[in-house]
């Protein structure tokens, strides 16, 4: 149904890190307690095809600025240094005469310097006015820096997502009259990196008493591993250390979490506690969530905001593996993706939609064009009801692999070995936990065929050469529209 849509309404956009779809209780999820998500959602359109085009911290954040694809805008991987070579998605809202704020975890790339975790350069800040940015810290004494790279100890002793919450309340309180575009970036429930610590003899012979005493299952190959990263991933990090506040575990009692049927049962246990962590972070940015839409009813601003919560991607903790992402896996690339407020039509759609069509998608419910440089398609006109031009298909991928997914069907193929290689087809509607690859199956070769072709036509279509180059010679009038790998079809 068509709804009265308000021109220029304030935009808040709320992305959380590492946050799979299938973990709210407004997507089906049983046992995670988020009252105030749902509770949008309820009021507002919920999409249950949105996908991360790059299911990683910085590709995706900076997909977000710019609306382009990691091949466009340069960063591929989270150790890519960001250059700014585009105009960010603040640029055009300043433009149109909103205030901009940037608040929280920003990781557009590897640190420019690597021990002021979070802090960018005023010119590299892509045109945000007020700016808030702070590091990738999923814990406590959250780094703020400010514009000379001083670091801000005002906030030392707090939780990080209590710092975001605050330094976003005191923005809305304090801009009321123009229309404003708020993107408030939580670090959680990404897993906690705390590097000096793993790389502590003894913190390493507790992990050892702590896998013993709980039967985690943990293998000395994974103990013995000399990288951060295995821990990080491995170990539930509030066994360790504090990590968030007491009373968000409290809510979950690990024994009677549900797992996906594809946890393995060595690391089902494991798991669990792994999931009491996560649920607890979640609920905890529910309830900042809380204290920010009071806020908004408080000073009068609920009714001409438009709320936009999602997530960069997601985190498997399935299929072997525990806390991980940026693979062709459903548990990491589907997110959740939320709007509602004025002119919003309630209910849920099954219209896909990915990281690059959230800027053209940001700027059409604002009322402003979308450049013709964006690769995107916006989804604004179904998010009011109108008549809408749905893509067929959306494009993800990272490194040495790409996909596509139409609304149904998961294909993705690899080129690590110097050719590109089909390695997952999937049906999502009827294997939502990726336990059935039918990449193999004689019977759905005409499906992996088609699959395949769509996805090179939209490889071909923005340009991704240099994923292309090792088995595709496209040459000047060539047919591009028919171009596959017989060998591996």
């Amino acid at each position: 149904m068509k709804t009265e849509r308000m021109d220029h309404p304030n935009i808040l956009l709320i992305l959380t890190d590492q946050l799979r779809k299938t973990s709210l209780g407004c997507y089906g999820n049983p046992d995670a307690q988020t009252p105030v998500i749902d509770g949008i959602c309820r009021d507002g359109l919920r999409f249950d095809n949105s996908v991360s085009s790059a299911p990683v911290c910085a590709p995706y954040r900076t997909t977000l600025q710019s609306g382009l694809y990691p091949h466009q805008h340069g960063v591929r991987g989270n150790g890519d240094l960001f250059r700014p070579c585009f105009k960010g998605l603040a640029e055009y809202f300043n433009e149109a005469g909103y205030e901009t704020c940037f608040v929280g975890k920003s990781h557009f790339g590897r640190d420019e310097i690597e021990e002021k975790d979070g802090w960018v350069r005023p010119e590299n800040r892509l045109g945000w006015k007020h700016w808030y940015g702070t590091g990738g810290d999923h814990h406590y004494d959250t780094p703020i820096y400010d514009d000379a790279g001083n670091l801000d100890t005002r906030f030392f002793g707090k939780y990080g997502a209590f710092v975001r919450t605050e330094l976003a309340v005191n923005f809305v309180r304090e801009k009321k009259e123009k229309p404003w575009l708020l993107q408030l970036n939580y670090s959680e429930p990404h897993v906690a990196t705390m590097p000096a610590l793993y790389q502590m003899p003894a913190t390493r012979e507790y992990v050892r008493t702590i896998n013993r005493k709980l039967e985690l299952g943990l293998s000395e190959k994974i103990l013995n591993n000399p990288s951060s990263l295995s821990f990080y991933d491995t170990l539930p990090q509030h066994l360790l250390t504090q990590l968030l506040p007491q009373s968000y575990l409290d809510l979950y009692d690990p024994e009677y979490l549900r797992l996906d049927p594809n946890v393995p049962e060595r690391w089902k246990r494991v798991t669990r506690l792994f999931l009491q962590e996560y649920y607890a972070m979640i609920s905890c940015i529910d309830g900042e969530i809380g204290k920010l839409m009071d806020v908004l009813k408080e000073t009068g601003q609920l009714q001409r905001t438009i709320v936009i919560f999602t997530s960069d991607h997601g985190d498997m903790l399935s299929n072997g593996y525990l806390r991980f992402k940026g693979v062709p896996y459903q548990n990491a690339f589907r997110t959740p993706l939320i709007v509602a407020g004025p002119g919003v039509r309630k209910g849920y759609t099954d219209t896909l939609v990915s990281s690059v069509d959230m800027m053209p998608t940001l700027l059409e419910l604002s009322g402003l064009k979308k450049p013709e440089i964006l690769p995107g398609v916006s989804v604004a006109a179904d998010i009011f009801g109108q008549e809408e031009c749905r893509q067929n298909a959306v494009l993800l991928g990272l490194a040495t692999w790409r996909g596509i997914y139409d609304g149904r069907y998961f294909y993705a193929v690899d080129n690590r070995s110097g050719a590109i290689r089909p390695i997952r087809l999937i049906d999502t509607q009827q294997d939502p936990y990726d336990m059935n690859n039918l990449n193999h199956f004689e019977s759905y070769e005409p499906l992996r065929k088609r699959m395949h072709s769509l996805l090179v036509e939209k490889l071909l279509r923005v340009k991704d050469c240099d994923f292309l180059a090792c088995e595709y010679s496209v040459k000047q009038g060539e047919n591009r529209n028919h171009i596959f790998c017989a060998s591996e079809l």
